[in-house]
């Protein structure tokens, strides 16, 4: 999972997607492959190891989870999920395409895509948004507009997501900034095990 600082969000400029792209594109999680622009041009990979955030092994910095306490955010669900997406692609196009914006819309309209979003005076201050096949959550990117608000929504996320009956929250990999909430690096056979039973089972997430 990949995090930013966000900056004024650029308007919505829609291209059409085409269905076999959308299917290709669900296959492909299913299968344990995420999407990713290299050159412009949309493909699917995967890594090895794999990192993911364990429910009984996520670990909240002491000041963060203070923070987290006092309620500083209004927190949603799915109210903002392409402005979340568009903010997170600011300063990385060459990871997240416009086309692949306009793919993550498509998931979003089945249900396969949600955003969680802190709110302050009115205004996004921070989010996230990620993919859900089955009971697998895979968090694909971040951007705050406001200290912490990115840590504060990843808290809630997990929160959402165990009470939804998800069984973990991947991150495809860990970086500087995901370390800090001490994820697990799995072997991507191992991973490939565990993926598989959750894609084929069953969640909600719900605020």
């Amino acid at each position: 999972m990949i995090s930013s600082r966000g900056n004024d969000l650029p308007a919505s400029n829609r291209v059409a997607v085409p269905g076999e792209v959308v299917e290709a594109t669900i296959a492909a999680y299913l299968a344990g492959y995420f999407p990713m622009s290299e050159d412009g041009e949309l493909d699917y990979f995967t890594c090895d190891p794999r990192s993911l955030y364990l429910f009984d092994c996520f670990h909240v910095p002491t000041k963060l989870r203070r923070f987290y306490r006092r309620h500083t955010f209004d927190l949603k669900i799915d109210n903002a999920f392409e402005s979340v997406v568009r903010a997170c692609r600011i300063g990385r196009p060459e990871w997240i395409s416009e086309f692949q914006v306009q793919l993550y819309i498509e998931l979003f309209d089945r249900g396969c895509a949600h955003s969680i979003e802190a709110w302050q005076d009115g205004k996004l201050a921070g989010g996230i948004f990620g993919t859900h096949f089955g009971a697998a959550f895979l968090a694909e990117s971040m951007f705050y507009q406001v200290s912490h608000a990115s840590n504060v929504c990843l808290v809630y996320l997990m929160e959402r997501l165990q009470h939804g009956g998800f069984h973990f929250c991947d991150i495809q990999y860990a970086n500087e900034h995901t370390a800090r909430f001490n994820p697990v690096d799995l072997e991507l056979t191992e991973f490939q095990k565990i993926y598989q039973l959750a894609v084929s089972g069953e969640a909600r997430l719900a605020p």
